[in-house]
């Protein structure tokens, strides 16, 4: 786990260190042995009474992936949202702009510190995982450490072409290079973790670890095929709609701030988007409680206006990884697939009718639009606002825009990501380019069992 605060203090105090050697004229070879006090060997936290340290890493390491920081950490839920149509791109970095232009290469120093905390996440929970079968393998606290590991890679497999290696960090500090996964295979993957997960969130009576596993690996099922979604509708069947996991943040430190937040409400650098490229969601105009929005005047660059999204306005804001409200949309989408409008309709309105927002405001009823292909439509728009900058977004992409034959809805990519005019500083700035996914970074060129012809970016 990094940490630059700790990083700087060590090098000022071995500069100190070093002047006073040479005042005093004394042999110093000892200062060049110096050990850096913010890395510990996996040796150095291993053991029964280590476990709940393997825990605290893995959350860590899981929430800077996940929600970023105030660093200059882009999390999954930041980045995520700019290539799709939550946020959009009100300042100057070059690098970012290629994202939200969709347009991306892989030579990107940005998307290779997301690419970096993803593979980290997943690496330090499996580290953690293994940590606990050999000292606590029914522990609850397995339960949590192995449904981290499991988003790490479900994420991975929404996020990225098909062709990420899981390699394995080993216990000497040398590193395992594996042969990369397809999608497929990192999504079953992560079903197979989920499942480990849930077995002993049960075995220990942990309704709530229980849970976490049982929406992730639904989700998980979903990106798979849409013909588990009559399997997923069981496995969250007993996920109640209260449930909700967040992962947290905090004002302790830079590391523990949302990300969100600070790249909008503290630098005006991203904004909400509306409308997005004629195919986005009028996430700031619906004026929708779930989705609550405050203009925050001019962004980073002038003529650029800035939407705050009101539910990440403090730096300790949470991020909702899992919900019950994702297992009642993942129960509302396998009644539509069976051609059950009635209960689709009664799904989502009971959601609706259910939901709680400041202000006292409401979500009125919706109505059957008659059509499956509007049905569809109404669905992942509800998705849409419910599932707002939790990572969620682009993974709803690619399933619809994935061909019937391989499991998914078969819709154009030009009609459902952001597509036509890229606008910048309130004016058309060029148009958006065809990428679907994130490219695997060029630095994995290095792992000799990668081979970076089998990422294609433009493949839901």
């Amino acid at each position: 786990m990094r940490n630059s605060i700790s990083r700087v203090s060590a090098r000022l105090r071995v500069g100190v260190a070093l002047a006073l050697c040479s005042i005093a004229a004394v042999g110093c070879d000892h200062l060049l042995k110096v050990q850096d006090p913010d890395v510990a060997s996996p040796q150095g936290v291993s053991g029964a009474d280590k476990l709940s340290t393997q825990l605290g890493a893995t959350v860590g390491a899981f929430q800077v992936n996940f929600g970023g920081d105030a660093s200059g950490d882009e999390g999954l839920v930041n980045i995520t949202g700019l290539f799709t149509d939550e946020f959009s791109f009100t300042e100057t970095f070059p690098t970012r702009i290629v994202i939200d232009q969709r347009n991306m290469t892989n030579n990107n120093s940005t998307l290779l510190t997301i690419f970096f905390n993803a593979e980290q996440s997943r690496s330090v929970a499996a580290t953690a995982s293994d940590q606990f079968n050999k000292f606590g393998p029914n522990n609850k606290d397995h339960s949590q450490v192995l449904s981290l590991e499991a988003y790490s890679q479900l994420l991975l497999a929404e996020v990225y072409c098909g062709a990420v290696p899981f390699s394995t960090q080993n216990t000497d500090g040398t590193t395992t290079n594996e042969t990369p996964l397809t999608r497929v295979q990192m999504l079953q993957t992560a079903v197979a973790t989920f499942d480990s997960a849930i077995k002993i969130a049960v075995d220990s009576g942990d309704a709530s670890r229980e849970f976490l596993a049982r929406v992730g690996k639904a989700r998980a099922l979903l990106d798979i095929d849409s013909t588990n979604l009559a399997v997923a509708d069981t496995v969250v069947a007993n996920v109640p709609t209260t449930f909700v996991y967040q992962v947290l943040h905090s004002l302790n430190t830079q590391r523990e701030n949302n990300g969100v937040n600070e790249l909008i409400f503290q630098e005006g650098r991203w904004s909400v988007s509306d409308t997005e490229g004629t195919n986005g969601l009028n996430f700031v105009s619906a004026n929708d409680p779930r989705v609550p929005t405050a203009f925050l005047g001019r962004g980073f660059v002038s003529r650029s206006k800035v939407w705050g999204p009101l539910n990440d306005s403090s730096r300790a804001s949470p991020d909702i990884l899992a919900s019950g409200v994702e297992a009642r949309l993942i129960q509302a989408e396998a009644a539509l697939a069976k051609g059950d409008a009635s209960t689709w309709l009664a799904d989502l309105n009971a959601l609706r009718a259910g939901a709680t927002f400041a202000g006292g405001a409401t979500l009125a009823p919706l109505s059957d639009p008659g059509t499956p292909a509007s049905r569809m439509a109404l669905l992942f728009r509800e998705r849409g606002f419910w599932l707002f900058a939790s990572a969620h977004r682009l993974g709803d992409f690619r399933r619809l825009t994935r061909p019937t034959s391989e499991g998914g809805y078969g819709l154009a990519i030009n009609a459902v990501y952001p597509s036509g005019a890229w606008v910048y500083r309130g004016a058309p700035d060029g148009t958006y380019g065809s990428d679907v996914v994130f490219p695997v970074p060029l630095e994995e060129g290095n792992n000799p069992s990668f081979n970076a012809s089998q990422c294609d970016v433009t493949v839901p």
